[in-house]
């Protein structure tokens, strides 16, 4: 009998939609291109985007999200534009209205998304200390586009600054989100936001985003695993670019670019069929538009969903995950250790995940049992959950929720 961990929970593909440039009513984008242009000389349309994005324009979203289980990542800039902390408040709005849209944020979007900070301000480097932008005027995406790995304790204080101000809002980070090209040189960047991160949440195994893989295989790396503590740094990657009206919030609108009207075309279906995960992104601003009748970038991700459906109506080889869900499962297929002897699996799982999923070859099952709790055989692969087993062209797919670090699995022949 052959064992392995699935490559992934369920041996469904996982999806997912990354939301970048996102935070408390405020259009960062609005500052942000109005301010850079003076820097670059660009004529970027500032003033052509909101200011505000609605609450009720977020609810609605989320709202619909969960009606049709989409799950991903939802980045809440903490000190947007360097305007002001959203823990302490920012001056355009009254406490009142703030404290609505947070509670409107823990209510409907933390149910179907992580929330991660897009560093501090998104526009120009602050003081972690103050939070007002430091004398050289630098910038976060441009400037620390190569980190200071000379100051190590300043960059770990700046994630940690941009963790605990979430952290004080009620809405706890499950790791971080690069500004533009912020978080070199990568492995540097991994090892400081699993220290910030941990000092905030205390979770083991915290994520970032910063890489998009728009073209080829697309992976899930695990930087820094130690077995012995039980820690390690997932990484993201995006696995398209962003045609829904990209940071601009006027870019391109591609549906096809996704998945294509007979299912077969575009990046999802390539990335689905090769088994690596389908993950989307996009920013907020292109979601909205330019006004509130705009809506270009939500209108074309409720087609590309309802075609992801058809393409996979019953939910059989794709299911959506928060980022966190996926990180964290290859964080635990990367450290888990197997034995197996005779008819008997020991795991070791310095990492406890749910809907751990082994893939068992070479074996005639019968019946399969997981810490003396026997499992449900599945008559087809869309009935295939946690606590059963499903056969399939030699293979056996056993799925369960482990309790503890060194779970057992009896299989039957």
């Amino acid at each position: 009998m052959q064992v392995e961990i699935a490559r992934h929970a369920l041996d469904r593909v996982p999806l997912s939609i990354i939301f970048d440039d996102s935070t408390v009513l405020v259009n960062l984008n609005y500052f942000f291109m109005r301010d850079r242009n003076l820097v670059d000389g660009e004529n970027r349309r500032w003033q052509d985007v909101p200011v505000v994005h609605p609450e009720s324009f977020v609810r609605e979203f989320a709202e619909w999200c969960l009606e049709h289980d989409v799950r991903g990542k939802f980045s809440v800039v903490p000190c947007p534009a360097a305007l002001g902390r959203i823990d302490e408040g920012l001056p355009l709005f009254s406490k009142a209205q703030q404290e609505s849209w947070l509670q409107m944020c823990r209510e409907v979007i933390t149910p179907a998304y992580d929330i991660t900070p897009e560093m501090i301000t998104h526009t120009v480097v602050v003081d972690p200390k103050t939070c007002q932008p430091v004398e050289s005027g630098i910038w976060e995406q441009y400037d620390w586009n190569n980190l200071p790995v000379d100051q190590e304790e300043l960059v770990v204080d700046y994630i940690t600054t941009a963790c605990q101000i979430l952290e004080n809002v009620g809405l706890s980070p499950e790791g971080v989100t690069s500004p533009g090209g912020f978080g070199n040189p990568i492995d540097f960047y991994a090892k400081v936001v699993g220290i910030a991160a941990r000092q905030v949440t205390g979770n083991p195994t915290p994520y970032f985003f910063k890489r998009v893989s728009a073209e080829g295989p697309v992976e899930i790396p695990v930087w820094y695993a130690d077995r012995e503590t039980g820690t390690a740094v997932g990484e993201i990657i995006a696995s398209t670019g962003d045609w829904t009206g990209s940071w601009t919030g006027y870019g391109e609108v591609n549906v096809d670019k996704y998945i294509s009207v007979d299912l077969q075309g575009g990046r999802l279906p390539a990335v689905i069929d090769a088994g690596d995960p389908g993950v989307l992104i996009s920013h907020w601003q292109g979601f909205y538009g330019l006004h509130n009748d705009d809506r270009r970038g939500f209108n074309a991700f409720k087609t590309v969903v309802h075609r992801l459906k058809e393409r996979d109506p019953n939910g059989e080889r794709t299911q959506w995950r928060k980022c966190s869900e996926i990180t964290n499962y290859a964080c635990a297929k990367e450290m888990a250790e197997i034995m197996v002897e005779d008819n008997t699996i020991r795991l070791d799982l310095p990492v406890i995940v749910p809907d751990l999923t082994l893939r068992l070859t070479d074996v005639d099952v019968r019946g399969v049992s997981a810490d003396g709790k026997d499992l449900t055989r599945a008559g087809s692969r869309a009935a295939f959950k946690s606590n059963t087993f499903f056969a399939e062209n030699n293979t056996t797919f056993v799925a369960f929720n482990p309790t503890q670090r060194q779970p057992v699995v009896e299989v039957q022949i």
